[in-house]
């Protein structure tokens, strides 16, 4: 959790900028500054915040949880010799099951984040007026520091350095194994085929059909309780949560199924999730629930935390 606050602090301003507007009284747009980063280094800071502190507050998860799937965003690769990380991304490319391929395309997703990630995290340390209040109030409750710290930016230049044995053409292959391991129905390669293809970054513009498909499988993984799924879902908001084809309330019942289910797993576990969770969404503030929505939410929450359980029970 603190390498997710950490990660927010250093890419929540760039993050929040380039979402949506804000909802009614949200607070007023960042300092005119902001919009003099460069939009490499933009972007970089927004992948950075957003892709890694969702494997972060995984990683918490996981002490209680035995999750059908690897986690969908740009997930951090364990320490493992750059050797024998490069060894795996090979045997993928030249083969291996679907979850390999998954677990391939992850990698170099989060090496192509890495890439630009320090320069970025530079930026917004020497912006500090970058930061939202409200983003600024949401990491400090969560433990985290008000700006980028220096071993936040160390931490970003070592996975860099790791992520060199890999050339931009090995790079630029995790679209071919996010597509290998969403046809091989490796669990939770719907989500990460999803969000790669509507990146920013995405060379081609996605079929529809193939999107809505994408969107379609990631809320039935939902729907039967997948916890990476709904962190991913939960943490979802304005512009991120509409290209992941779902609604205000949709997010909102995903978002409480997940802390029940955090929390059924191990006690208390949701409620410091939450923190991770809440931070995420300030960086895109959507309006209030209306009634009718809140009561929507409420029996989708209901619903998914039951088809978790008779999961389990099976």
């Amino acid at each position: 959790m603190a390498f997710a606050a950490i990660v927010l602090a250093g890419g929540g301003a760039v993050a929040w900028l380039h979402g949506d507007k804000p909802a009614s009284g949200a607070p007023a747009a960042t300092p005119a500054a902001a919009l003099e980063l460069p939009a490499a280094t933009a972007e970089a800071a927004s992948t950075t915040a957003v892709g890694l502190a969702v494997p972060a507050s995984s990683a918490v998860a996981a002490s209680g949880m035995a999750a059908s799937g690897k986690p969908a965003a740009a997930a951090r690769p364990p320490e493992e010799s750059p050797a024998e990380t490069l060894r795996q991304v090979q045997l993928a490319l030249s083969g291996g099951s679907p979850e390999d391929a998954l677990k391939a395309a992850q990698t170099l997703r989060h090496c192509a984040t890495m890439s630009r990630a320090p320069e970025a995290l530079f930026a917004v340390r020497d912006q500090p007026d970058l930061m939202p209040a409200n983003v600024k109030k949401a990491i400090k409750e969560m433990g985290g520091e008000d700006g980028v710290s220096n071993e936040t930016i160390a931490q970003a230049q070592r996975d860099q350095r790791r992520c060199q044995v890999f050339d931009a053409a090995t790079l630029a292959r995790s679209g071919e194994l996010l597509q290998k391991a969403y046809e091989g129905k490796a669990p939770g390669a719907a989500l990460a085929y999803l969000q790669s293809l509507q990146s920013p970054d995405a060379k081609d513009k996605a079929d529809p059909a193939l999107i809505a498909r994408l969107q379609a499988d990631v809320r039935q993984a939902a729907q039967a309780g997948d916890p990476n799924t709904l962190m991913s879902l939960a943490m979802a908001s304005g512009d991120m949560a509409r290209d992941l084809g779902i609604t205000p309330a949709q997010r909102s019942g995903y978002r409480n199924a997940y802390v029940q289910i955090q929390d059924e797993l191990v006690p208390g576990l949701g409620k410091g999730m939450v923190k991770v969770i809440d931070a995420v969404a300030l960086m895109n503030p959507t309006a209030p629930l209306t009634a009718a929505q809140q009561r929507e939410a409420d029996a989708l929450t209901t619903q998914v935390v039951e088809a978790w359980r008779r999961g389990r029970k099976s």
